[in-house]
């Protein structure tokens, strides 16, 4: 009885994880719906300046992913975002990163939050978040 409950258990376990694998296979298109960061020394009362929006592609091979905008192709490694101590179940999400970049994308509600970050500038930081679409 037990061994059936464990064998049912690890299925269910590879069926959540089993959309994941499949949806970062395929290329993905992604738009910018939100983008804003911290400007340094704005003058009183003036408003932030929204950053443009943008459309990048991603396409994954093996454990890198890659990030395709305007010509320029920026590579990222990535693994799985594993569930907070509060959280009972796993999410079908990703977490990228390379030097300055952070990208999270749940391939569940097919979005994404980017953070760029200039170890150089503490007050150089930009956060987007967005829509995924698979191609």
């Amino acid at each position: 009885m037990i061994a059936k409950r464990v064998a049912l258990a690890g299925a269910l376990l590879l069926l959540s994880i089993t959309p994941s694998l499949s949806q970062l296979r395929r290329p993905m298109t992604c738009t910018v719906e939100a983008s804003t960061g911290l400007e340094g020394a704005a003058p009183e009362g003036a408003k932030p300046q929204p950053l443009k929006a943008r459309t990048f592609s991603l396409v994954s091979s093996g454990g890198l992913l890659t990030v395709i905008s305007a010509g320029r192709s920026d590579y990222y490694e990535c693994q799985t975002a594993s569930p907070r101590l509060n959280e009972r179940t796993p999410r079908n999400a990703i977490k990228c990163q390379n030097g300055v970049y952070f990208l999270l994308i749940d391939l569940n509600k097919m979005n994404f939050v980017e953070a760029q970050l200039n170890p150089e500038d503490r007050n150089d930081i930009k956060v987007s978040y967005g829509n995924c679409r698979t191609l």
